[in-house]
């Protein structure tokens, strides 16, 4: 059986197309576990309402905690052989587990990830990763392409052997998968990728990913600082120490550089900046060999000052866009 959990929090009118998406799935041996996380609207009503008409879904009514407490709390109550998270304004395709699952069994893997469509509200669509594409890595190569982004970060778009989900999300939305789907992977054997796109990942201006605040830059940092360590300190990549450390390093310096050219720049930012300066400093001397020469120049600056670091930063995407801008019209 198949524990699908989804974490419920103001869904509105997205709820009753994504649940109605698992209902008619062609795999019928699941339970849906819906985790209402203080939802100020109807959308505790309406998952009772699905569950007094369908014996297989089961809900959770509890204080706003956030996304990962909520995802926890369903683990906590899955009876499940396979556990899949789906977020509430999303849906997916009527085959989608049914196709992963025999996928699954085929490459005796114990994770698979598929591929997904953005879509807008304007009805456009984007595939992402849907070339059909197919293959099977071993655990170690599989969290090497997750750290390096070949493989994306994302729960939504996985199928989970209940025995490597062992660790508790840490609440750091919207960046808690990227904190846990890597350890998950160390404790399997094999990882299918399957390009073919079974989820619809709905745009919404709204969401967490869209509407930056000044946590969204603290949690990235801790997600990729827990990333680095929990590799380093136990040596789980041998033979990878070098690129794990120069992956780190350059996305810490990359996190200051975006927070430096946020149009509300403000003294919560700075205060990350700082933090995240403080940890590059344990990792002098740095070469520019190893960061490349970009990278090694911004965390010269940022080493030196902050305040000028953000300066120049600000200065050289200004005139970056005022640069794309004179092309465009020289294309014209």
């Amino acid at each position: 059986m198949i524990s699908i959990i989804i974490p419920v929090y103001n869904g509105g009118d997205y709820l009753r197309p994504c649940f109605d998406s698992i209902i008619h799935q062609t795999y019928q041996d699941w339970e849906l576990l819906l985790v209402d996380d203080g939802s100020t609207d109807d959308s505790g009503r309406v998952c009772d309402e699905y569950a007094a008409q369908e014996p297989r879904i089961r809900v959770i009514h509890k204080e706003n905690g956030g996304q990962a407490a909520a995802r926890n709390d369903g683990l906590a109550i899955a009876h499940g052989d396979y556990v899949s998270f789906v977020d509430c304004d999303d849906w997916i395709e009527p085959d989608m587990y049914a196709t992963m699952l025999q996928t699954m069994s085929k490459e005796q893997a114990e994770i698979i990830i598929c591929g997904y469509v953005e879509d807008y509200n304007d009805g456009s669509k984007k595939l992402v990763n849907a070339d059909g594409f197919q293959t099977t890595y071993d655990a170690q190569e599989a969290v090497k392409l997750l750290l390096t982004g070949k493989i994306g970060s994302y729960l939504w778009s996985m199928l989970f052997k209940r025995e490597v989900v062992q660790e508790l999300m840490p609440d750091l939305n919207p960046y808690e998968d990227h904190a846990t789907i890597f350890k998950w992977m160390l404790h399997a054997k094999r990882v299918a990728v399957l390009h073919h796109a079974f989820y619809h990942y709905r745009q919404l201006s709204s969401s967490s990913l869209h509407s930056y605040n000044p946590k969204n830059g603290n949690h990235f940092f801790q997600a990729i600082r827990e990333r680095y360590h929990y590799i380093a300190d136990r040596n789980l990549l041998p033979g990878w120490e070098s690129e794990n450390r120069r992956l780190y390093l350059r996305g810490c310096i990359k996190l200051t550089k975006d927070l430096a050219r946020m149009s509300n720049y403000d003294s919560q930012m700075r205060d990350i900046i700082a933090e995240v300066r403080q940890e590059l400093q344990q990792f002098l001397p740095v070469t520019k060999h190893e960061l490349g020469g970009k990278y090694y120049f911004r965390l010269k600056l940022l080493l030196w000052d902050i305040d000028f670091f953000v300066r120049m930063m600000r200065i050289t995407s200004a005139f970056s866009l005022s640069q794309r801008r004179k092309d465009k019209k020289m294309q014209r």
